[in-house]
């Protein structure tokens, strides 16, 4: 879990309302110092703020002010606040900051320009994650070595922890988690970092108990609220999930996150009036494929109104191709508005997949009963309950497995289910797991293989695209593949870092 990085500052006014009342300048600049130190972002902007209005020319408060804005992500304020800094005549040696705000809009390139040799635990981090954004991987770990042989830095840790997490080298995160204990055991960032390498292992209770721990520490952030609530989630436990978010909605409010969560659990339990009621309003503003526009569509499935579920599944079926949930919903809504034809056409695909779900199954054999389909029997057969057990155990073994990056057994569970051409999914997993194999030969021909099942599926042109970068294969053709891939899923940042990969590689 990250931190939120959409911030917006509130008026003067306002902020002059959350300090305390009587304090000096002096005394808000000391204490947004301090919240600053603590890595405490949002209250040392306020802080700060507030001493800005009786001293608007100080040097030192403005510093201050603009590392609380990079510190919460926001470039636009650090870089007013640095503006106002050089209009007074300060600004000298802030090249760090002046790099951190090139990075946060998205120019790396400039980011490593401004820093220059400039040295520390900031610009280690900067440098690092500058570098990352350019896909040099070498340059990257350096930069992060060499800052944490200077200190090891909270924020530089945490960006250094996340970087091995996310390429699934848990222990090497854990040995940074470590680091970042011995320095601030309290810290916010190292308190979510245990959850999330929990979480990232399949340590379902220890996630919990270390989420626990970051709301009971930071009970006025909203993300450790939304990860613990998931993880209860995950556990089976809806119930306790929900009081989590109702929780999280009566101290925090009403965010889009815990908004998202909380209609996400009243999916789970059934509650779909309530969530009818509670996105009917914002209907129109509800993009194609979205989360909510998917529980909506399905509220309003459940709820009788077949036709304008149907159309918004056909919306998301279009916006997400590769999307299995979306063409199930679709199915069933035109199963339900008399299309038993059409909905054979969406479902036969999702039901003769050996990776189908019995809600999937059923409702391809209620279409295929309808029109009149053969394969309505054999769909009916793998209804029976002990056939149906021993398939969903199969399934949940192998997404376990996948999980748990336990490639060999990966292959050994996906490789059975194969016949004929095969599935794009189970093809697209294959493809993957042999890639962590460094079996490039059979990655490419799974990946491809795939392709055929599902052209217009962005997720397997992308696996075929990713295999043939990390084995170092057909580079121009995996620049083609990571294209379009880019080109169906613009959202998709695991595609987009990729494709930044192949780029770096054409030279």
């Amino acid at each position: 879990m990250s931190r939120s990085l959409a911030r917006f500052a509130l008026p003067f006014v306002v902020l002059s309302l959350l300090v305390a009342c009587g304090d000096s300048p002096e005394t808000l600049l000391g204490k947004a110092q301090d919240s600053l130190a603590r890595e405490d972002f949002d209250q040392a902007r306020v802080e700060v703020a507030s001493a800005l209005q009786e001293d608007p020319g100080n040097s030192a408060m403005l510093e201050v002010l603009a590392r609380a804005y990079l510190g919460l992500g926001d470039p636009d304020g650090a870089e007013g606040a640095l503006r106002r800094l050089e209009q007074v005549g300060g600004g000298a040696g802030l090249s760090v900051l002046k790099a951190e705000i090139a990075l946060l809009r998205g120019r790396p390139a400039e980011a490593l320009e401004r820093l220059g040799a400039a040295q520390g635990e900031d610009a280690a981090r900067v440098r690092a994650e500058a570098n990352l954004a350019l896909d040099r991987r070498e340059a990257a770990i350096a930069a992060f070595e060499a800052g944490m042989e200077q200190g090891s830095g909270i924020r530089l840790a945490e960006a250094y922890a996340r970087f091995r997490l996310q390429e699934g080298q848990f222990d090497a995160a854990e040995v940074i988690r470590h680091r970042m204990a011995a320095r601030d055991a309290g810290a916010y960032e190292t308190l979510v970092l245990a959850g999330d390498l929990a979480a990232a292992r399949g340590q379902t209770e220890a996630a919990i108990t270390a989420f626990r721990k970051v709301v009971d520490a930071y009970p006025d952030r909203a993300p450790p609220r939304v990860a613990l609530a998931n993880q209860y989630d995950i556990a089976g436990d809806v119930g306790a999930a929900m009081k989590v978010i109702e929780s999280a909605r009566k101290h925090l409010g009403a965010t889009p996150e815990i908004e998202a969560m909380r209609i996400q659990l009243l999916s789970e339990k059934g509650e779909w009036e309530t969530i009818r009621t509670t996105l009917q309003a914002r209907e129109a503003q509800l993009e194609p494929g979205s989360p909510l526009s998917l529980s909506y569509g399905e509220a309003l499935l459940r709820l009788g109104h077949a036709e304008q579920a149907r159309v918004i599944f056909q919306r998301a079926s279009l916006a997400l191709p590769g999307n299995p949930y979306s063409k199930l919903m679709l199915g069933i809504a035109q199963i339900e508005t008399g299309n038993p034809g059409d909905a054979w056409e969406t479902l036969r695909p999702l039901a003769m997949s050996p990776l189908a779900g019995p809600q999937a199954i059923n409702a391809a054999r209620q279409a295929a009963d309808a029109v009149g389909a053969p394969e309505a029997a054999a769909l009916a057969a793998r209804l029976e309950p002990a056939r149906l057990k021993a398939a969903q155990a199969r399934i949940e073994d192998g997404a376990r497995a996948m999980a748990r990056q336990e490639w060999a057994r990966a292959v050994a569970i996906y490789q059975p289910m194969l016949s004929g051409t095969g599935d794009a999914e189970v093809l697209r997993r294959l493809a993957l797991a042999h890639m962590h194999l460094g079996q490039v030969e059979s990655a490419v021909g799974y990946a491809d293989r795939a392709m055929a099942q599902a052209p217009d599926n962005p997720d397997c042109i992308y696996v075929a695209g990713l295999v043939r970068l990390e084995g170092g294969t057909q580079l121009e053709k995996a620049r083609e593949l990571l294209r379009s891939a880019a080109k169906a899923d613009p959202g998709n940042t695991a595609v987009s870092r990729s494709l930044a990969k192949a780029k770096a590689a054409e030279s």
